[in-house]
């Protein structure tokens, strides 16, 4: 697969023109869902997130979405990841993952690698369980500094590394290679400085076939039926334990009491 060019914005980016988004070629967008705060360490959610995601969805740009973090033990990454999903993700299709970000120089970095390491599985394990695609977003110092990167090599990276040369450690499905600093490109996105990155996965293509953030996995159980006369869709769906809604709907067939004899119809079972 060829590297995708995408940006990560969050209410900083308030206003962007998605159309303009589109015509400059973002194929992605990370959208900030929500952050713990400095001072009680209450959750928030990006008071851009929906609008952002509308926005994204109606102009066919995929989506993936980041936490910023401050937990500092397992039951804390717990609790943002549950704030994270009952806000921002449940009932909803991403086709790139959602990422825990980790960076915070107030708590975290005090903490120390175990109990941050910690924070991180809580926050993962928790939305892997409820089938979303998880991954780690941080810069090259916080991989080395406030986690133990070696232990959580079953998750995906997301590195910062602001520069023209891709990071070879940690490995990442993304690269963001810059922001106010950019040594590739323009840092403006329509006309708004932004985080820019390179995607190196196919990531909608892995959510659908594994039917993970919000998708259902592919079924190729079917068979092909062949209509006869006399049939309707009610008829046949009662014959394989379906719906005449699901079956309309696997068929594209816009009015379901319309079927023609001899007329092929996939049935999935």
């Amino acid at each position: 697969m060829t590297k995708q060019f995408g940006i990560d914005i969050s209410k900083y980016q308030k206003g962007i023109s998605f159309n303009e988004i589109k015509n400059e070629g973002i194929n992605f967008i990370i959208i900030r869902g929500g952050y713990t705060g400095s001072a009680a360490k209450n959750h928030n959610k990006d008071e851009n997130y929906e609008t952002f995601y509308k926005e994204a969805k109606e102009h066919n740009i995929n989506v993936g979405v980041y936490y910023y973090s401050r937990a500092t033990d397992y039951a804390e990454g717990k609790d943002e990841a549950y704030f994270l999903y009952e806000q921002c993700l449940k009932n909803r299709e991403f086709e790139y993952p959602i990422y825990i970000d980790v960076e915070d120089n107030i708590y975290q970095a005090k903490a120390g690698k175990e109990c941050v390491t910690e924070a991180i599985k809580g926050f993962c394990e928790t939305l892997e369980k409820l089938g979303y695609y998880v991954g780690i977003y941080s810069n090259i110092n916080g991989f080395n500094t406030l986690m133990h990167t070696e232990k959580l090599k079953r998750y995906d990276k997301w590195v910062a590394r602001w520069g023209k040369t891709r990071p070879t450690y940690p490995e990442g499905g993304i690269w963001q290679f810059g922001g106010e600093t950019n040594m590739i490109r323009t840092n403006k996105i329509a006309g708004m400085v932004c985080d820019q990155d390179y995607s190196y996965k196919n990531y909608p293509e892995i959510m659908q076939q594994k039917g993970l953030n919000g998708f259902h996995k592919e079924n190729n159980n079917y068979i092909i039926y062949t209509v006869k006369k006399g049939d309707t869709l009610s008829k046949i769906a009662k014959e394989f334990n379906t719906t005449y809604q699901k079956i309309a709907k696997d068929n594209n067939i816009s009015n379901p009491n319309l079927i023609y004899p001899n007329q092929q119809l996939k049935i999935y079972i």
